[in-house]
């Protein structure tokens, strides 16, 4: 069963891994090799290709969903319905937006259009609530997310939750509510009991962590409490996920075996295990139906239910039996469940424990002890077996993970847990009791959140995204530390631990320079490092800086910034100055507007500034002193000058700045190359900047079916005619370029990452 089940899982693994899946058709030639699953020679080869052919189906099957090209960009009216729980965002301080699932009739042009993700700006005629129907004129696109390297695949995750296309609602196509939810929506009642429960506990800090717990809806917990949360190890307490499921299932199964003892008769024919087993498996199902049923629910349901199954066929087996026939029905419910960092952490998590656990003889011990030390050494096994994995998925462990748990976990699941859901299943027929069921629970939980926010002041380990070979040595080194008490040499596990931590992330050699231009959709940011040296130009939008920049940054080790250079104040180049300012050290700030930054060391950017770090020239070209033009001609425009090449950062300028820079560098201009002015709007690139710079290579930073419309065909077809090799970002996500001493090369995000769920 182990290994049969790891070879699935291999071979659904291998569809992950792949630019795109194969035709399905092409596996019916494989159907008689699986008459080799009943024998013993090939049942693990032929397991491996049935995985493949699993993951392949099924992704299949959601692929089919996607919206034909010829729809995307139109306005288009659908009629459907509202599913999940909607959320609200307020937005520029003055109305509203929300965003909602939406799940709308076939029609004529897409008989299978499967879920859409849909943004509402302003506010709609009535409140969205899940269950209503509506009709609705939307304008849709294909998801197609920004790309970058160590940085959160949106499109994965949107792929996994079955969604493949994204849009607007227009509110000139005069929307319509058709009919209001059914009474026996889950949905509904979900989104019913959160709002009773955030109207009873208004101005509790603590709210939407209740609120998160009974319903699985995150949308009202604050910024502030994720990142407390994330800093002491403990978010995963806010999710419905194994860690409740399965401590309500278990705290049902004690107390309905306890009350079926006294059921007389019925004990006789009917045993107290049997009858538990079904009532803990009921509330564990209908507290994932609260949630929303949502995938980890429904991995942890499935867990339960392995667990449970033992008891009522009266078979015993070992644990990790038992996680292998969990893991094996999670992969057959769910292929894709392997794309989420929460199937390698649960899974990884209970495999942990047994290991660490299993075949320990301890001495005799008082209860107490013997509860305390087990509670030690499990979480200690869980921190530190989790390591390598956390630390290669999120760039970063907690460092007061372990007294954060100890304290957080009971607390929650023994206290704050159980008042929620009482509270919540009475919420609509007895109010006054979940009142102070409620008001307990949330009063636990900020009492707790004291203790959380004083843990979070010690700060986590933060690094590079380490190499896949030393996250591998790692957990080599994680089973050996963790064998039994006396095993000798268990010393020698650190030693294999070592390469994670101190395997240094690769940098440009000296004379060498490394662009980066990010993929962040509308507006500008791009990376230049040298030995030891690293200037940002831009920081995109505010969402950006927070988005792309940072995890981008941590992913590559980076802490530390020497120069940030604003181009310009447009809050597409300026807007995630705050955010890069905040996390990361900066020695000194270039702006053409440098009063926006008081408090910084913060200065003019002008013409004839000079440095050169590590073999590599740096000038600022423009503007000059006392230049009076617009906010974009205005923009500081970098040259960047190796023995290898040059680029040229151009900002936002128009045609007026182009014109003044071809008159006063003639021949400074040249570049191999460009960063193509304001995006490659009709305003830029004239023809003679474009001969004075001669690029061989021409970079346009635009967002995805820009509503600006960047950039423009007839100045992508002018770089052509000049011979010029054009890239978009909004087409290759990130670009990253290498100069050095083997000349110039590239690498292409979503040609280096694709994979099959990066729609064309």
């Amino acid at each position: 069963m182990r290994l049969a089940t790891i070879a699935f899982l291999f071979g659904i693994l291998l569809c992950q891994i792949l630019p795109s899946i194969p035709d399905i058709s092409w596996f019916l030639l494989l159907l008689p090799l699986f008459a080799f699953i009943f024998s013993p020679r090939y049942r693990f080869l032929s397991l491996f290709i049935l995985g493949v052919l699993w993951a392949t189906w099924r992704a299949d099957i959601i692929l089919a969903q996607k919206l034909p090209s010829a729809l995307e960009g139109q306005d288009i009216k659908i009629t459907g319905t509202i599913i999940n729980l909607p959320s609200q965002h307020r937005q520029y301080k003055k109305y509203s937006s929300w965003q909602f699932d939406f799940s709308p009739l076939p029609f004529k042009d897409w008989l299978n259009p499967g879920i859409l993700r849909l943004k509402w700006n302003g506010n709609p005629p009535q409140p969205l609530r899940p269950g209503q129907q509506w009709q609705l004129t939307v304008r849709l696109k294909r998801v197609h997310e920004l790309l970058n390297p160590g940085v959160f695949d949106k499109s994965k995750w949107l792929f996994q939750n079955r969604i493949l296309t994204t849009g607007t609602v227009r509110t000139k196509g005069e929307p319509r509510l058709l009919s209001e939810p059914s009474p026996f929506n889950i949905d509904n009642l979900r989104y019913r009991l959160a709002q009773a429960i955030r109207t009873e506990l208004t101005d509790t800090p603590s709210a939407g962590i209740i609120i998160g717990l009974a319903v699985g809806a995150r949308q009202w917990i604050t910024s502030t409490q994720k990142t407390g949360l994330q800093r002491t190890g403990t978010a995963h307490l806010i999710a419905i996920s194994g860690l409740h499921i399965g401590f309500i299932a278990m705290l049902t199964f004690w107390i309905s075996r306890f009350l079926w003892r006294y059921a007389g008769k019925a004990a006789l024919w009917l045993p107290a295990p049997y009858v538990a087993a079904f009532f803990s498996l009921s509330a564990a199902f209908l507290y994932a139906l609260l949630a929303g049923f949502s995938i980890s629910t429904q991995r942890a349901l499935i867990m339960v239910a392995v667990a449970l199954s033992g008891i009522v066929f009266a078979r015993k087996m070992a644990l990790s039996q038992i996680l292998a026939l969990a893991m094996l029905l999670v992969l057959l419910w769910d292929p894709l469940s392997v794309l989420s960092a929460g199937f390698w952490l649960s899974f990884g998590a209970v495999a942990i424990i047994a290991y660490a656990l299993s075949n320990r003889h301890e001495p005799r011990k008082s209860p107490l002890k013997k509860w305390v030390g087990g509670t030690l050494t499990t979480q200690f096994a869980v921190v530190l077996g989790t390591l390598p994995i956390v630390l290669s998925i999120f760039g970063y462990v907690p460092l007061t993970s372990i007294p954060a748990n100890l304290i957080a976990i009971p607390c929650v699941s023994f206290v704050v847990v159980p008042l929620t859901l009482l509270a919540t299943s009475v919420i609509l027929f007895l109010p006054e009791l979940s009142s102070l069921l409620l008001h307990i629970a949330a009063f636990t939980f900020d009492t707790l959140w004291f203790f959380l926010e004083w843990l979070a002041g010690f700060g986590i380990w933060q690094q590079h995204q380490p190499p896949l070979w030393t996250v591998l040595t790692a957990m080599v080194g994680v089973a050996i530390l963790l064998l039994p008490r006396g095993f000798p040499a268990r010393w020698l596990g650190i030693i294999w631990l070592l390469p994670l931590f101190f395997i240094p992330p690769p940098h440009p050699n000296r004379g060498e320079v490394w662009f980066t231009l990010l993929d962040i959709g509308q507006g500008l940011a791009a990376v230049v490092r040298t030995e030891n040296h690293l200037l940002l130009y831009d920081t995109g939008t505010k969402n950006n800086g927070r988005a792309v920049i940072l995890p981008y940054f941590s992913a590559k080790g980076i802490r530390h910034i020497d120069k940030l250079l604003i181009s310009h104040d447009d809050s597409d180049h300026s807007g995630g100055a705050r955010n890069v300012l905040k996390n990361f050290a900066v020695d000194e700030i270039l702006a053409s507007a440098p009063e926006k930054f008081q408090g910084s060391n913060a200065h003019l950017c002008q013409a004839g500034q000079y440095w050169q770090w590590d073999g590599v020239h740096f000038k600022i070209l423009h503007p000059h002193m006392n230049y009076q033009a617009k906010d974009n001609d205005r923009s500081c425009v970098l040259k960047v000058s190796t023995s290898y090449g040059a680029i040229l950062l151009t900002g936002d300028i128009e045609k007026g700045a182009e014109h003044h820079l071809v008159e006063r560098y003639p021949i400074d201009l040249k570049s191999d190359i460009l960063v193509v002015p304001h995006h490659g709007s009709k305003t830029s690139s004239t023809n003679n900047f474009i001969k004075t710079v001669q690029p061989a290579i021409a970079l346009f930073s635009a967002g995805y079916r820009s509503r600006y419309g960047h950039p423009k065909k007839e100045i992508v077809q002018r770089y052509s005619r000049h011979h010029i090799m054009t890239l978009n970002t909004a087409q290759t996500g990130a670009i990253q370029f290498q100069l050095s001493d083997e000349g110039i090369s590239g690498i292409l995000a979503r040609e280096n990452m694709r994979r099959y769920w990066h729609q064309r």
